[in-house]
């Protein structure tokens, strides 16, 4: 029944997002086309801990899958997208925070209206990304790992129910958000808590963008030092009531190297949490190599985890298709044994 639901709700909102751009620009909105996203992988081993991490020995598996439809007027813009994703190597689909759960391995990740009347300013309602976090503003078409920092999955949510604003002025740009802290689209929606979240960014010098490694190469800034400085704030009811969550990080890029950093802390009723972690690389062949490596850090509960890993991205001659082979070695923090995996994994990204 949600998903029928979901499905009815995706369609009555084409139309009326159809008529009101018409109406806007006394013409058809423009199609950007259809949104799909693809990742299959081979692990060649795993030893699963934490959440993502992939199962048990080697395996093959069909990781995400991701289909919708974003269809853009000249203020208006409507993007609906579905996603089904397998088990990770502890029988679960979806990281401890992901949001959009509707049944099983099926969820959506972007269900929602937009207005923009000009570049400073944006409001989107519906299903929309929660602005707290670098690494939650990153898709997973575009991870230089194959999954996110494990201390991301468990602290930094990702998609909520709810209406949010937003501008870009160039060297600064930020989003604000009042959403729902439910993971789940059901009856019970509003009914879990409430949440809020901040997030802004400077870029002083010039662009750098949230994916610095994938900017051209024939970018005029190439041989210009520029760096991005953001930080984050939430508060609501995360896992419990009177959560509150802080966060700041830095882009750095100068010609091939890039490198993002980023640290989290959060605290709550129950104890405080927090994690950092630093991803330098290198970018080849016009682009279409991208090496980098992680170092990882968290604690929780006066204990500490560790990890590291490094992963090479391939972008075949059409930039939709990409393969990347990733290893990463990671620990607690407590008593949880180190895991470690190494995968083969192939994405096809549109939109």
């Amino acid at each position: 029944m949600r998903v029928a639901a979901v499905v009815f709700t995706l369609a009555a909102l084409s139309c009326w997002g159809a008529t009101a751009a018409a109406a806007e620009d006394q013409r058809p909105p423009e199609t950007a086309g259809l949104v799909l996203l693809v990742q299959g992988q081979g692990a060649i081993a795993s030893d699963p801990t934490a959440s993502g991490d992939p199962p048990d020995g080697a395996s093959l598996q069909l990781r995400r899958v991701r289909a919708g439809e974003d269809i853009r007027g000249r203020r208006l813009r409507l993007r609906g997208v579905l996603e089904a994703t397998a088990a990770d190597g502890l029988g679960q689909h979806f990281a401890p925070v992901d949001g959009g759960r509707l049944s099983g391995p099926l969820r959506a990740t972007e269900l929602y209206l937009s207005w923009a009347p000009h570049v400073l300013f944006r409001a989107d309602a519906g299903l929309i990304r929660v602005p707290f976090s670098l690494g939650r503003q990153i898709d997973e078409a575009s991870l230089r790992l194959p999954e996110r920092a494990s201390f991301m999955r468990t602290l930094a949510p990702d998609f909520r129910a709810g209406a949010g604003i937003s501008g870009d002025a160039g060297a600064l740009a930020w989003s604000a958000a009042v959403m729902s802290s439910s993971r789940w689209i059901d009856g019970d929606l509003f009914d879990r808590g409430a949440m809020v979240a901040v997030r802004m960014a400077a870029e002083p010098i010039g662009p750098v963008g949230i994916t610095p490694w994938r900017r051209p190469s024939d970018d005029p800034w190439t041989d210009w030092f520029r760096f991005r400085h953001g930080v984050s704030f939430m508060y609501g009811t995360l896992y419990e009531a009177k959560t509150i969550g802080a966060g700041m990080d830095m882009s750095v890029q100068r010609g091939r190297v890039s490198a993002t950093s980023e640290y989290i802390f959060v605290h709550a009723p129950s104890g405080n949490q927090q994690g950092a972690v630093v991803e330098p690389g290198i970018t080849l062949a016009a682009r279409r190599v991208d090496v980098v490596a992680r170092g990882e850090w968290q604690r929780a509960a006066d204990a500490n985890g560790w990890g590291g890993g490094a992963a090479v991205t391939v972008y075949v001659s059409d930039p939709r298709v990409r393969l990347q082979t990733g290893f990463e070695r990671h620990t607690g923090p407590g008593p949880i044994p180190a895991a470690t995996s190494a995968l083969v994994r192939v994405t096809i990204a549109i939109n």
